[in-house]
């Protein structure tokens, strides 16, 4: 039942992080960069098809710069990061290894 528990938040984790990160990202934009980024029904798809793969294609979308790679690279490591430590730390309360 643990392990069960633990995928399910990890599918869960998988599609809200991106989903948040781009979301805080789109309100900080500006007018030029926002009018690059996906349209809601494009930003959707692509975050729940795609998952934390989404952020190096939309930092590099909205930027157009090696740099917005770089930064949505960092951003799917550090999603990857945050995902592993959640379903670890879960894994470790429930006992399941």
């Amino acid at each position: 039942m643990g392990e069960t528990l633990i995928v399910a938040l990890s599918l869960v984790l998988n599609t809200l992080l991106p989903w948040l990160i781009v979301r805080w990202d789109l309100a900080r934009l500006n007018d030029e960069r926002l009018a690059r980024a996906w349209t809601q029904p494009s930003f959707l798809c692509a975050v729940f098809v795609f998952g934390p793969f989404s952020l190096p294609v939309h930092f590099t979308k909205t930027r157009r710069s090696a740099l917005g790679f770089a930064l949505g690279t960092l951003w799917l490591v550090l999603s990857f990061a945050a995902e592993a430590a959640v379903t670890a730390a879960l894994g470790s309360a429930l006992g399941v290894g």
